[in-house]
């Protein structure tokens, strides 16, 4: 029962929460030495950045943990509902809080629309778990 559709798009959801660590996801406006941030870098030089990775964190475990959830489709479905509303949380967020750092402006770099691929694939993963659901149901009915 592990080898479905909804896997794939599980998987995915945590390889992207994943990939959004090591992506740039703050930059400063002035041009000085200082490299783009990423979330992990970001998280001990900006303290509201550290909600952001713990977020992210939540995303990855709780993804991993609803692949194994294949028996309890009612809870998988609503755990998937669940990563899309956090991922969405997490690109809010990242615009929502204002960053200023020893008088340097931080702007939000592309690393922050990378969460809104792990809603797409969440949404498609909580589709194709309710799609699987209703088989069932159906199936029960036919006996």
């Amino acid at each position: 029962m592990i080898q479905r559709k909804q896997t794939l798009f599980l998987l995915g959801i945590a390889i992207v929460a994943i990939i959004l660590l090591f992506l740039p996801f703050y930059k400063f406006s002035n041009e000085t030495s200082m490299p783009p941030m990423t979330l992990l870098s970001a998280t001990g030089n900006i303290e509201n950045a550290y909600y952001l990775m713990v977020i992210n964190n939540m995303v990855v475990i709780l993804s991993l943990v609803t692949i194994f959830l294949y028996k309890k489709r009612p809870i998988q479905f609503k755990l998937a509902n669940l990563l899309v509303v956090l991922n969405v949380f997490i690109t809010g967020l990242a615009y929502l809080l204002p960053f200023k750092l020893n008088d340097e402006l931080i702007h939000v770099s592309f690393g922050a629309f990378i969460p809104l691929i792990g809603a797409v694939l969440g949404y498609f993963a909580a589709f194709f778990i309710k799609k699987d659901e209703l088989l069932v149901r159906s199936a029960d009915r036919i006996r």
